[in-house]
């Protein structure tokens, strides 16, 4: 490394350059002067003086327009410059001892800046470092710029070339699902996640979340994202767990159950050689295994929508699909009811899901209204996001006091009216999970005696 001084040569050359031709100029004037004026010298070489002066002024002016640049380049710095970091031109009457110390003063104020930034970057880490999760940060073209040791340990040891920072992405991550989801939360600038993703072994909840600057105090731009891996594999496996648990007790205990309806309707044919006493008991055997096949049922497909994180979204003409259902229920009730659909209604979503939403919701309608005629209207709205499905009645509706618990699982609505309606209390929690596996949202708005609306709104897009 060189210790040497910079000389600076060029302002050397220029001035040099500048006072030889200086020299020359006056001497050729001179000498041309002494040789072709012999009268009245004295005058002509005073004039010969001023000309040389002002040509002096010329070139010297010509000399400062640089050292003019600096002097406003450092006034602007001035002006950045924390208050007591600020000089004060008007007490220097040197502009090169300016210049020096100013020098000085930039340099000091850089190296306070460097610590500062060094500083933060080593808090940053820590705090990195205090998660447990793997966390990374990469900038707006894609190069992985700080990453925590959990991070590093995921992605980074064991593969066949060592990774450092500033590499680019698409050399820590082969899954094209994770640099897709990258890409949409740089394109979108706004937060992303990706539910229980599988990486090896495991599963994360994937969060990204757009690092943004403000220019101008305006627009925000987008310098960067921090990516966040959150271990769920317990969690993971605990649901599956759970899953597998409900589908296989579901499963295993209907064929019994399914066994034990049969003997019961066998006995039940032969009511005439029974004893009197028999009869009812006998009765309500049978409709208490077709009630516990009905719970069993519902928590079999309750399991089965749980399982799936994710769901392939087609057009859906619901239109149809709500006449079908209606269809069914007619066989079912022997009430009278009317179901009003709109036509011409078109959503996006999962046509089985969507088609045990809208049963039980209906259901619901017809099955808890004490009026002569249930009435169901079904209409839809859209904008540029949603479809907004409404789904209305005119039965008793719901009380302000059990609107907030309509939709956990095992809870129905209470009072003394609905003791003698049949229900597992599982049929709205499994609307709830249809939407919400679609990205939606539902909520229910009820007087007493006025009805009951339900209120779902679906994307129009895939999320």
């Amino acid at each position: 490394m060189n210790n040497l001084t910079p000389f600076p040569w060029h302002y050397f050359v220029r001035s040099v350059r500048a006072r030889i031709t200086l020299v020359i100029v006056s001497s050729i004037l001179t000498f041309t002067i002494t040789q072709v004026y012999t009268d009245y010298l004295f005058p002509k070489v005073i004039f010969l003086i001023l000309g040389l002066i002002l040509f002096s002024i010329i070139q010297g002016y010509l000399r400062i327009l640089p050292v003019r640049k600096i002097l406003a380049k450092i006034d602007q710095i001035q002006v950045q410059l924390p208050h007591n970091k600020k000089l004060n031109i008007i007490y220097q009457k040197n502009e090169w001892i300016l210049i020096q110390e100013m020098l000085k003063l930039t340099e000091k104020y850089i190296q306070e800046q460097s610590k500062q930034i060094v500083e933060q970057n080593t808090q940053s880490q820590i705090v990195l470092e205090s998660i447990a999760d793997p966390i990374l940060i990469v900038d707006q073209f894609m190069n992985c710029k700080q990453y925590n040791t959990a991070f590093k340990t995921l992605f980074i040891q064991g593969k066949e070339t060592k990774v450092f920072r500033d590499e680019k992405l698409w050399k820590i991550f082969d899954d094209q699902k994770i640099l897709k989801l990258f890409e949409k939360a740089k394109r979108k600038n706004k937060v992303t996640r990706l539910s229980a993703h599988q990486i090896g072994s495991q599963y994360y909840n994937i969060s990204i979340t757009p690092i943004t600057n403000k220019e101008n105090k305006i627009e925000e731009k987008n310098i960067g994202l921090l990516c966040l891996f959150h271990d769920v594999t317990d969690t993971k496996l605990s649901e599956k767990m759970r899953v597998d648990f409900v589908a296989n007790v579901s499963h295993e205990i209907r064929t019994p159950l399914t066994s034990i309806k049969g003997f019961s309707q066998l006995i039940q044919a032969q009511e005439k050689d029974l004893p009197p006493m028999i009869s009812t008991p006998l009765e309500r055997i049978v409709f208490n295994i077709g009630r516990l096949e009905e719970l069993f049922n519902t928590l079999l497909k309750l399991s089965v929508i749980e399982s799936n994180h994710s769901i392939e979204r087609n057009p859906l003409n619901l239109t149809a699909l709500l006449s079908s259902i209606k269809a069914n229920l007619t066989q079912k009730y022997k009430k009278n009811f009317k179901v009003n659909i709109e036509n011409g209604l078109t959503v996006l979503g999962d046509p089985k899901l969507l088609e045990h939403a809208f049963t039980n919701i209906i259901d619901n309608s017809i099955k808890y209204n004490n009026k002569e005629l249930a009435i169901v209207n079904i209409s839809l709205e859209s904008d540029q996001k949603y479809d907004h499905i409404k789904i209305s009645d005119n039965g008793p509706g719901i009380p302000e006091s059990d609107l907030k618990r309509i939709f956990e699982r095992f809870y129905r609505v209470q009072g003394q009216e609905y003791k003698n309606i049949e229900g597992t209390g599982l049929g709205l929690s499994i609307v709830k999970h249809v939407i919400n596996k679609h990205n939606g949202v539902i909520h229910v708005e009820s007087k007493l005696q006025e009805g009951t609306e339900f209120h779902i709104s679906l994307p129009k897009q895939q999320v």
